[in-house]
């Protein structure tokens, strides 16, 4: 019994050892560089090279995890088999063109090069009329005002409200630049699967991290393997927060 126990455990051991792997990333029959290949289960993780190849260990049964803005994610389970030749792996780009819509009775492809043909003039152009001048804004108004003869503290105060705004604005916008490009970069099935957050709460997740001052650099940098650190640290504090299990 003590032998056949510790054939057992070497067995066990040996099933768990890692091996170097090799793999190569195409899309459309063409190597990509810079993505980001992760081992979910021993969170390790690499980039693939100028000719899309990279080596980086793992052990059967471990998820690998392959990430970039322009392709879609994709995760594959490693297998004995995966071992004995490289790994092809082929991603799929992200479409930036528009579904067809229909505007005016022309239909147009969402494709710019191919639609511009098709755009009809607008009536001030077939009249050969001078496009109107945009109407100024209630700032550039006050300023006008004050700047002939209006009360200049009431400029003053006006302006300083206003570029308070502005500044909240422009930061609320690169904050949700940042979510938004954090969510690309992982897309919905990671924090689901692997972070355990509701779908619901995706987002509201995200913009919880983005409070934390090393978030933008981490999004920037596009720094995959750092991230999912990042974010496995903020999970349960979040949870906690928003009450969930």
């Amino acid at each position: 019994m003590l032998l056949l126990g510790l054939f057992f455990a070497v067995n066990s051991v040996s099933s768990q050892e890692t091996k170097l792997l090799r793999g190569q990333i195409f899309s459309d029959s063409i190597p990509i560089s810079n993505i980001h290949v992760v081992n979910l289960s021993l969170e390790t993780g690499t980039t693939s090279d100028s000719s899309g190849k990279f080596n980086m260990y793992a052990r059967k049964g471990d998820t690998l995890f392959f990430s970039s803005i322009q392709y879609y994610h994709k995760n594959i389970i490693v297998k004995d088999s995966t071992f004995n030749s490289m790994l092809i792996v082929n991603l799929r780009e992200k479409l930036n063109e528009l579904d067809e819509v229909q505007l005016d009775d022309i239909k147009l492809s969402g494709v710019l090069s191919k639609d511009i043909d098709k755009v009809p003039k607008s009536n001030y152009e077939k009249l050969g009329i001078a496009f109107p001048k945009p109407r100024r804004t209630s700032l550039a108004l006050e300023i006008h005002s004050a700047s002939n003869g209006g009360n200049i503290t009431t400029l003053l105060n006006t302006l300083n409200g206003k570029f308070k705004q502005l500044k909240k604005a422009k930061a609320t916008g690169e904050n949700s630049i940042l979510v938004n490009k954090a969510f690309e970069l992982f897309g919905e099935i990671f924090f689901i699967s692997q972070l355990g957050i509701p779908q619901e709460e995706i987002f509201n997740f995200l913009y919880y991290c983005s409070e934390y001052p090393n978030f933008s650099g981490l999004v920037e940098g596009e720094s995959a393997l750092l991230l999912i650190e990042f974010f496995k640290n903020h999970t349960e504090s979040f949870k906690e927060l928003r009450g969930l299990e």
